[in-house]
């Protein structure tokens, strides 16, 4: 597919370095089974799902899909992002950037549930020049055509990896393939609420670090209640990711979020490892403290929520 010539990208060029298509094929690697693993540097890259949930109300959650990263390997035993980072050259960084978005797509079949939803994202290198980043789009395009994948199924996730200089080109980019746009790092700066406006993602997920410190203050969990509302009033899904205690999980389920993953819920899983995708007893996890009085906004009110007695 030839481009949408939508930028001037020689004006959003920010690296001398540039990912070419068949670099990045050349760097996949398929084994005997069809799994599908990247070769950077002298590391292998392979993928990792992390399993998202459906809230229903306090009682459940159902499977929805399953959120793609890759973790790196050398010389079979896995190294942190760190080391792994630490350890590349500008060229093994701008590929293993491009291969975070594709390899849990073309992994996809590996989930080995039908009707799941992937959310996958490029790295912040790949968005360094807006030709590397179009020819990452296309691989992904050409990913879902090769694999007869249901485009509904694949959402790609932007956030903060990429520059405000060429976040509107890479969402039209998105927009002209027909891929599903996600929004990543979402927070309560004006910043974050045009780049909603930009993208008009169906998926929103809240930043990691920022549900972190709310979580612990009431008030802001009010205010991001009420963000929350007004996202889903225009018809978008909120995701809060990384839950690891029953208090996230109690702060995530009474802001209202749509979509929840976390080790609490269960944990990540490589590609071709049986997957576990039962529903999740929300109200037993839940149940712990159900004393506890929560703090909503006023327009969800306490519909659904026990109180203490």
């Amino acid at each position: 597919m030839e481009p949408l010539n939508l930028c001037n990208r020689d004006g959003h060029s920010m690296s001398r370095v540039k990912l070419l298509p068949d670099q990045i094929y050349e760097a996949i690697h398929v084994d005997e089974v069809g799994l599908e693993t990247g070769l950077c540097g002298p590391f292998r890259l392979r993928t990792v799902y992390h399993p998202i949930f459906r809230r229903h109300g306090r009682e459940a959650a159902t499977p929805w899909g399953a959120a793609g990263r890759i973790e790196a390997l050398k010389d079979g035993e896995p190294v942190s992002e760190e080391v792994f980072r630490a350890s590349m050259s500008p060229e093994d960084e701008l590929l293993a950037a491009a291969l975070r978005g594709l390899l849990p797509v073309r992994n996809y079949l590996h989930l080995g549930i039908d009707g799941l939803a992937v959310l996958s994202g490029c790295g912040a290198p790949a968005y360094g020049d807006l030709d590397s980043a179009v020819h990452c789009l296309d691989g992904l395009v050409q990913a879902i055509a090769d694999l007869w994948l249901e485009p509904s199924l694949v959402y790609f996730s932007v956030g903060q990896e990429v520059p405000e200089a060429t976040f509107a080109c890479v969402a039209n980019e998105l927009k002209f393939r027909g891929i599903q746009p996600a929004l990543g790092d979402f927070g309560t700066d004006q910043s974050s609420i045009a780049r909603v406006e930009v993208l008009s993602p169906r998926i929103v997920a809240l930043d990691r670090s920022m549900f972190e410190r709310i979580a612990l203050v009431p008030i802001a969990v009010r205010l991001m209640t009420s963000i929350v509302e007004r996202l889903q009033r225009e018809g978008r899904d909120v995701l809060v990711t990384g839950i690891a205690t029953v208090e996230e999980l109690r702060v995530a389920v009474d802001m209202g979020a749509n979509l929840l993953e976390g080790p609490l819920l269960r944990p990540a899983r490589q590609a071709g490892v049986l997957f576990d995708m039962s529903p999740i007893n929300l109200a037993a996890l839940l149940s712990d403290s159900e004393n506890v009085v929560r703090f909503v906004s006023t327009v969800r009110g306490c519909r659904d929520m026990p109180q203490s007695h």
